[in-house]
């Protein structure tokens, strides 16, 4: 299975740290956390990942190279302008290939137990979702005895940044800006081929310095 890491932002609320940097080279726990990213990828058996780069994006390829010094394959996507995470899924569309896939938001955090992620038959994605935080009290969407909907049915929840995915989800080959929510799993939700399962374990989602703080004590402290 391939992995797919969203790496392109731009980083804007974590300024001044991300002005000449990206996110996910901020060190936490005494080193970056995209290396904390692939070394669990790999303890997980992915040896095969996918990164879409913007913003000082050639500062990530530099650092991980082609993979070979761990034990993986890194395959770089670069983007001419942010093209959201729909869009950059849909550009990377050749590299991903048939398979499903692993996605994985680049300044996402957790100890979750990546090897239980799965597909049901006749499901075309898998989201990992969390309890509403309280800078998004109303959520992204509800699950609803195991499937994912839109239709306030069921629980609220927040999508983690987690989740496996059928390329098929791509298969018309759409092209540009988009969201994967808006343009993608929202349709497949109205289908019912959008499963999700609430994580109450530990993650974090960075988004601002409190939060690098927050992980970095984590981390230092295990």
């Amino acid at each position: 299975m391939k992995a797919f890491l969203l790496a392109a932002g731009l980083g804007t609320r974590l300024l001044p740290h991300t002005a000449n940097k990206p996110k996910c080279l901020i060190e936490v726990g005494g080193k970056p956390l995209l290396l904390w990213h692939v070394e669990r990828l790999k303890s997980f058996g992915i040896k095969h990942l996918l990164i879409n780069l913007f913003h000082e994006g050639q500062q990530i390829e530099d650092f991980l190279g082609d993979g070979s010094e761990l034990g993986m394959t890194i395959e770089y996507i670069y983007e001419k302008e942010l093209l959201g995470t729909g869009g950059g899924l849909g550009n990377a569309r050749s590299f991903i290939g048939d398979e499903p896939f692993m996605l994985i938001s680049g300044d996402v955090w957790t100890d979750f137990e990546l090897s239980g992620l799965s597909l049901e038959i006749e499901s075309l994605a898998h989201l990992v979702l969390l309890e509403n935080p309280k800078h998004n009290p109303h959520g992204d969407m509800f699950l609803d005895n195991g499937r994912v909907n839109s239709s306030k049915k069921g629980k609220s929840l927040t999508f983690s940044g987690l989740a496996l995915i059928d390329p098929k989800l791509f298969s018309d080959g759409k092209k540009g800006k988009y969201d994967l929510w808006n343009e993608i799993l929202l349709p497949a939700s109205q289908k019912g081929l959008v499963t999700g399962e609430i994580y109450k374990g530990f993650l974090v989602n960075i988004n601002t310095i409190e939060d690098v703080e927050k992980l970095d004590a984590y981390l230092s402290e295990g």
